[in-house]
């Protein structure tokens, strides 16, 4: 029986249509799925819309409409476009299905019998951006990091899930299971919100059901409340999954939600499965840890620019435009160009200058020249090589070791660094025709055998590109595949089974182009043309004024003009940025959230305006002693207040 590969995307939110964001999450999954089923493993593959939720009920108001109507608008876009890409997924849940409500009331009820939900009233900063209540630290750490716009106090009755019981467990998880949260660095942020600073006892409650919106699942016996958005949410990957898989081998989200996969969910499960007997504040029982997904792997964010691609800003890139050059173009530049886990800022540019290197310059040339070569000088037969010199043993050396070392990359979820390994070998075919001169040797009947080596090689690589690249570039490789001359789907070849220096089964057949030259200024007119029209510049939200306070109290506040001496960026971390200022009376260690809107080398030799007599803090185990004044946008971008040119550091702003 072979091994079965339950895999998700999350669950899509419905408020807009998808976007560039949305589409690389899916298509990732994608590559993975048919990437494991050419492992030769028994894939499962579920994707579908979160349709439930305070944003979903605003967005549904403004427009005038149902938030059934909004979301029965808005879902089929999502799977109508996985559809159109070809996508191979093999469920699309939607959180309003019949099956996903009545198991989200069953585990309700579920977890209220074991007494992990109780009742009560809160008080307290609620986050509309999450859909979350957050403390006070918690909500420091999530604007310092981009992921909290809005912030508002928030008082209601509400029933609460017992997460500070399960802080334990999941510190054992994140300790003794660090494939749980991948990559690397992504997991110590998780053990920061946790634990911070490895301090325990930080974690409270979860508010799990809201009575100030109508639009959810109604909690079982108490229909005032109905079930927040996430508990409701995360258990679709439950609610959908086929009889058989569960749990997920890999779950793929973006860093924006990395929070809510990695602590809240992990935590209902170890309450939905956990015995009464068992003791949250001792080992993590192994069965327990067995029903958990094996690995939540967190991407980051495409940009345009600074500034993460939102509806809301109204710099998305929609899905059509990058299918515009092909289904296979647009994914292999995804997972070429993103490295998993970091930010990738997008440009049209450099998006059509990686297609014209890597697919027209690169495989699509290489493999017109090779095909087109067996036919000119062997009919279309592919010769079995006979000798070897040096420059010929090297790279068969390279080919023969090429299907190892992309298959481990990608097992590492390096899928950038597996191509980029891949196109290396496809290089070096280039200078090795250049060095093999194929049409010279074609001259002189004496260096046949050295001709059909030099052949026998192209051809073997180009196999084996088809076959490795074939989950990334679907159709592209099944092209290739034909243009071989070998028989049925790719897709439906196995890495293990395939031998790459076996003989040709047949003659190759004539040359068909794989993708053609892009002219920059031709493809970006005609994409501007499918442009929607613009819409005016939405207003900034400029938030209420604060509660008044009195002139001496603000006078508490020392304000000093520092000077930014020294800026570096802060390991494991693409926000914080370690600054050194001098603040005129002394120099200090200053670590700002800042890092998305500048470089380390904009900030050196700037003025800034210094609060300084605040109590130090640690930040990711930096001591940061003050703090800089920034104004912020909608999306929380920071803009560092300047002082003017003539002030000197240590000057009282007031």
């Amino acid at each position: 029986m072979s091994k079965r590969f339950f895999i998700t995307t999350p669950m899509y939110y419905v408020n807009d249509q998808p976007h560039i964001g949305h589409t690389y999450t899916t298509v990732l999954v994608d590559v993975l799925a048919r990437h494991h089923r050419m492992l030769g493993e028994d894939v499962y593959f579920l994707t579908g819309t979160d349709e439930h939720g305070q944003k979903i009920e605003k967005t549904a108001a403004e427009r005038g409409i149902k938030p059934r109507q909004l979301v029965d608008e808005v879902a089929p876009n999502f799977e109508n476009l996985w559809k159109q890409m070809e996508l191979t997924q093999d469920h699309f849940v939607r959180t309003t299905h019949k099956s996903h409500i009545e198991l989200v009331q069953r585990r309700f009820r579920e977890l209220s019998a074991k007494g992990d939900i109780y009742k009560a009233e809160y008080e307290g900063l609620y986050s509309v951006s999450d859909e979350a209540f957050v403390t006070e630290m918690q909500a420091k750490e999530l604007q310092a990091q981009g992921l909290a716009h809005t912030l508002t106090t928030l008082k209601e009755a509400s029933y609460f899930f017992r997460l500070s019981a399960y802080e334990n467990w999941l510190i054992q998880l994140f300790d003794r299971y660090p494939e749980f949260v991948k990559p690397d660095f992504r997991l110590n942020e998780v053990k920061q919100f946790v634990a911070p600073n490895g301090e325990r006892g930080n974690l409270q409650d979860l508010s799990i059901s809201r009575t100030s919106i109508t639009w959810g699942i109604p909690v079982p016996g108490d229909e005032e409340h109905v079930v927040y958005v996430w508990f409701d949410a995360l258990l679709s990957y439950m609610s959908a999954c086929r009889d058989g898989y569960w749990p997920p081998q890999i779950q793929v989200v973006g860093k924006d939600i990395l929070r809510f996969h990695a602590v809240y969910w992990p935590a209902f499960l170890m309450s939905i499965f956990r015995k009464e007997s068992d003791d949250l504040n001792g080992e993590l029982p192994e069965r327990v840890r067995q029903q958990l997904p094996q690995s939540i792997l967190a991407h980051g964010w495409w940009l345009m620019g600074d500034t993460k691609i939102s509806k809301s800003l109204g710099n998305i890139v929609r899905p059509r435009e990058l299918l515009h050059f092909g289904h296979s173009a647009a994914r292999y530049f995804m997972l070429r160009d993103m490295q998993i886990g970091h930010d990738r800022s997008f440009t049209f540019e450099g998006f059509m200058e990686r297609l014209n290197a890597d697919l027209a310059n690169g495989l699509g040339n290489l493999a017109s020249r090779s095909i087109s070569m067996l036919h000119k000088y062997r009919s279309g037969a592919v010769p079995v090589p006979a000798a070897w010199d040096t420059a010929d043993s090297e790279i068969k050396d390279l080919i023969g070791n090429t299907p190892s070392e992309y298959l481990a990359r990608m097992e590492q979820n390096n899928f950038s660094g597996a191509l980029e390994y891949l196109w290396g070998t496809l290089r070096a075919l280039d200078s090795y025709i250049v060095k093999s001169e194929p049409w010279n040797l074609a001259k002189d009947a004496s260096n046949s055998v050295k001709l059909d080596t030099v052949l026998a090689q192209l051809y073997r690589a180009l196999r084996m590109t088809a076959v490795l690249a074939a989950p990334v570039m679907p159709d592209m490789c099944q092209l290739l595949w034909e243009s071989l001359g070998l028989p049925g789907r790719v897709e439906n070849q196995r890495f293990a089974d395939i031998n790459f220096d076996e003989p040709a089964p047949g003659p190759v057949k004539d040359p068909r182009p794989l993708f053609a030259r892009i002219d920059k200024d031709t493809a970006i007119a005609e994409i501007e043309k499918q442009q929607p029209p613009q819409l005016p510049a939405s207003k900034l939200d400029v938030p209420e004024l604060r509660e008044t306070t009195d002139y001496d109290t603000f006078c508490k506040t020392d304000l000093r003009i520092g000077l930014i001496l020294e800026a570096e960026r802060v390991p494991k971390s693409d926000k914080l940025i370690r600054m050194k200022v001098d603040i005129g009376l002394e120099k200090r260690t200053i670590v700002g959230g800042i890092g998305k809107a500048y470089e380390p080398d904009q900030l050196t030799g700037r003025k800034v305006v210094v609060v300084a007599n605040l109590a130090p803090r640690k930040l990711m185990g930096i001591e940061s002693h003050g703090m800089l004044l920034c104004a912020s946008d909608n999306t929380s971008k920071p803009y560092l207040i300047a002082p003017s040119d003539d002030a000197q550091p240590g000057f009282i702003v007031k």
